[in-house]
């Protein structure tokens, strides 16, 4: 896909789940992904993200950026309607929790046609009940904002460099598979 020009970037809607706007603003890539996205988030998802607030670590603080976000209008949340859809995925999947259900529903809902999760063992089981979602780790954001011309390669490496420290994701597939995506932007 080349390049555009700032003067052709379109906003794309995307619902997040907590994992997502958390490596993203560890990242410190949050606020820049709200130039390109705008992003919604269900109920549960500023809940986890208001527990995570609490505590004073590298995940807290980001959680805190996300929500200055929300009360700053950056991001918004919306409720999900069938609240009976979120708990036939949690009690049906394991590796699916109330947040990442309440996403799914809610992008389904409100026809959104992208989730973005770092949950990468919830993947499989959300891609099953996913119907019109395609389902992205946040470096789908990541990417785009490279494509975009907002940030350089070399800033989006640094950002998963960040991201990879922050959440410990170094020896793990999704940190491999992160990398590849950006290596494969070059």
């Amino acid at each position: 896909m080349p390049k555009r020009t700032q003067k052709e970037i379109y906003k794309t809607i995307v619902v997040g789940d907590t994992s997502a706007l958390i490596s993203l603003a560890v990242g410190s890539v949050l606020l820049k992904c709200l130039r390109i996205s705008t992003i919604l988030i269900p109920q549960e998802v500023y809940n986890e993200s208001r527990e995570i607030s609490q505590f004073n670590d590298v995940h807290g603080k980001a959680a805190q950026e996300t929500i200055r976000m929300i009360s700053n209008g950056n991001i918004e949340v919306d409720e999900v309607e069938h609240v009976n859809k979120i708990n036939e995925l949690v009690s049906g999947y394991s590796r699916i929790n109330e947040g990442e259900a309440e996403a799914l529903i809610l992008a389904q809902e409100k026809s959104i046609p992208i989730l973005i999760t770092d949950d990468f063992r919830s993947i499989p089981d959300l891609k099953k009940n996913s119907r019109d979602v395609e389902i992205h780790l946040s470096i789908y954001l990541l990417a785009r904002l490279v494509l975009e011309n907002i940030i350089t390669i070399a800033e989006a490496q640094n950002a998963l460099n960040r991201i990879s420290e922050g959440r410990t994701w170094e020896s793990a597939a999704i940190y491999n598979l992160a990398k590849k995506y950006i290596d494969e932007l070059k």
